[in-house]
């Protein structure tokens, strides 16, 4: 019977073999490429990423310090400034509150309980009522001061 013609390269392997084996090379040429390009892009992205929840947390820190600073300047007794002062608790509490929106809206999990904030600024709001009218503030301002070192507290955990 007759044979089936094929071309031999002279080595007894076809052509169409030849063909197969250059396009699996290739593939797995490019493969190899395409993953040594995921590492080299990968690889300072997770840096990246790293860097960014400590500039996080440094600027939450700052924020939680200074509103620390802030409230133990306040006076037992209602002075002429506490409003200012408390005022400026209520903008770092509130930056700090910004941040970890931020932060949340970018890994979908805040670094700081939503609730933990708020509960910080209604405490403001409360000694600020008080303080208008009249009433002693100093059992306010030792809770504010206690709930801020615990968020500082908190804050230093997560570095």
């Amino acid at each position: 019977m007759y044979r089936r013609y094929s071309q031999n390269n002279g080595e007894g392997v076809s052509i169409t073999q030849i063909k197969r084996n250059r396009i699996r090379n290739a593939v797995t040429l490019l493969l190899a490429l395409t993953i040594v390009a995921l590492v080299i892009i990968g690889v300072p992205a997770l840096r990246y990423r790293s860097e960014e929840r400590s500039q996080f947390i440094s600027r939450m820190q700052t924020e939680c310090s200074e509103a620390i600073r802030q409230t133990s300047v306040l006076s037992r007794n209602a002075g002429a400034d506490s409003a200012l002062i408390l005022a400026k608790v209520r903008s770092a509490i509130c930056s700090i509150r910004t941040v970890n929106s931020a932060y949340g809206g970018l890994t979908n999990a805040p670094m700081v309980s939503d609730d933990q904030l708020m509960t910080l600024q209604n405490m403001v709001d409360r000694y600020l009522t008080y303080l208008t009218t009249g009433m002693d503030t100093g059992e306010y301002q030792t809770n504010l001061q206690t709930a801020l070192e615990e968020l500082q507290a908190q804050l230093n955990e997560l570095r």
